[in-house]
């Protein structure tokens, strides 16, 4: 009976896991590109604010359908720019560029479509950032000026993710917001991905 009981146990507790699985590997990679955000609050006298081109490679283990892990490298792009600011008379001249190698916990909402994922990711990024502004005065004979601000930066960040995943089979296609918090603002990416599953 005591056998019995285990074994009736051991049922109980397995046969969600069996429903959750997937498949015996689960791994699948890929690669997305999109529109990413630099930006610095803390940047005196002018802000950082800018939207390069931004992509990406990531790799991933899904051993049961609702959880999983990923590892990724993204490359948030980089952009030189120069505007005159009519607020405090002056030419800035801007660059932005930031990189990031991080991996996550993944969870993925139960629903009835097997085709259709909607997922979130938590996790940290050893994230650098190369953050610069320089203003020279914009008017004949002034002597104001100001020193160049600069923000380079390499450390452990939180990183965070949500998106959406339709799957063809082996091959599927995901839209996905990412993002790399800092105490100037959160740098992050607007993807459009190409994911294979093994």
């Amino acid at each position: 009976m005591r056998v019995i009981k285990l074994l009736g146990a051991g049922l109980l507790v397995g046969a969600p896991l069996a429903a959750w699985a997937v498949d015996p590997l689960g791994f699948y990679v890929g690669v997305g590109a999109g529109e990413s955000t630099l930006q610095s609050t803390s940047l005196l006298p002018i802000q950082v604010y800018e939207h390069p081109t931004g992509w990406k490679v990531f790799a991933g283990w899904r051993p049961i359908e609702m959880f999983g892990a990923e590892v990724e490298y993204v490359d948030l792009g980089s952009r030189n720019s120069t505007y005159n600011s009519y607020a405090t008379g002056t030419s800035n001249s801007q660059h932005a560029s930031a990189s990031a190698v991080g991996a996550f916990a993944v969870g993925y909402l139960p629903q009835p479509l097997p085709y259709l994922d909607f997922y979130g990711k938590l996790g940290v990024a050893d994230l650098r950032t190369n953050l610069s502004n320089a203003a020279t005065p914009n008017c004949t004979g002034c002597l104001l000026a100001y020193a160049p601000s600069v923000q380079n930066q390499s450390a452990a960040r939180f990183a965070y993710a949500a998106g959406v995943q339709v799957k063809f089979g082996a091959p599927a296609v995901r839209l996905e917001y990412e993002g790399f918090t800092t105490s100037g603002g959160d740098q992050s990416l607007l993807s459009l991905d190409l994911a294979w599953n093994f």
